[in-house]
């Protein structure tokens, strides 16, 4: 099924006029925009063309800001079942998550303010938005832009292509749904387990999703990731091992398997195999 997107050529040329200068007027414009839902979808209506297709589904209950910027697990997994046919190929590419942001700012689940939402200590993203303005801070008006492209879709002009899987709300909570599903389809890890891991904490997640989604790394290999993912998953309540759910300490562990990758075709073994081997060879040495 072709679901709607917007169209890459005419939101990748908006990206990147929005970007060109901190306080324009046409970042004025859009973090206006961001303040009343009426006047987002008219800006989004005249600047960016939408593909044909269908509306992808919104979820049934409004969120809040916070929930929306941190999305709770029971939210991230309802998202995940509305769209769990979405193929992988869908799921990276940032017009296809700034649809579904759209699509939820239209059915009103989520507010356009929420968009700009920071860390608490900002307030509000309203009151973020408001305060901006009002000011004419160039330099925050300019951050405001960018915290919101990132959370509608991923900012890969700011970010590269990591931005669509860290940033946006909704993609993260997709991609931890489905990497959730790969790993207890292929082995009997238990989900909640998997599911604790993939979230322990944003830096982990996007270290973690980084080596999943790069060409170069060995945990490219899909048997490679489900093994370590479940082998971790098996450790994520011992708080003697907590020190393996820090970013610094998985790039340790990854680059450990990469080394005997060198030397080794991890690819031959059985993922229940190569379970073993990261928790005897690599896992206890870190």
């Amino acid at each position: 099924m072709q679901y709607k997107e917007f169209d890459d050529e005419t939101y990748t040329s908006l990206r990147k006029s929005l970007l060109k200068e901190k306080g324009s007027s046409s970042q004025k414009t859009f973090v206006s925009s961001l303040q009343d839902k009426k006047f987002f979808l008219e800006y989004i209506k005249n600047e960016i063309r939408i593909t044909e297709g269908e509306e992808t589904p919104c979820l049934n209950e409004k969120l809040t800001e916070s929930e929306f910027k941190e999305s709770p697990k029971i939210i991230e997994q309802d998202l995940f079942a509305l769209l769990k046919e979405i193929p992988p190929a869908n799921a990276c590419r940032v017009a296809f998550w700034a649809m579904v942001t759209l699509q939820h700012i239209k059915a009103g689940m989520i507010e356009t303010s929420f968009l700009a939402a920071n860390g608490s200590s900002q307030g509000s993203g309203l009151e973020r938005i408001n305060q901006a303005l009002e000011q004419g801070n160039k330099t925050e008006i300019d951050s405001i832009v960018r915290t919101a492209i990132r959370r509608m879709s991923g900012l890969p002009e700011a970010r590269g292509n990591r931005s669509v899987y860290v940033n946006c709300s909704f993609a993260r909570a997709w991609w931890r749904g489905y990497l959730s599903e790969e790993v207890c389809r292929h082995t009997s890890a238990q989900y909640n387990n998997v599911y604790k891991t993939l979230s322990s904490s944003q830096d982990y997640w996007e270290k973690l999703i980084m080596l999943v989604v790069s060409r170069n790394s060995v945990l490219g290999d899909s048997k490679v990731r489900v093994a370590l993912i479940w082998a971790l998953s098996d450790l994520v309540n011992k708080w003697e091992c907590g020190h393996l759910f820090i970013g610094k300490n998985l790039e340790k562990i990854t680059r450990r398997i990469g080394i005997r990758s060198a030397w080794q075709e991890l690819g031959v073994f059985s993922i229940e195999e190569l379970k073993q081997f990261i928790e005897q060879e690599i896992i206890t040495n870190i």
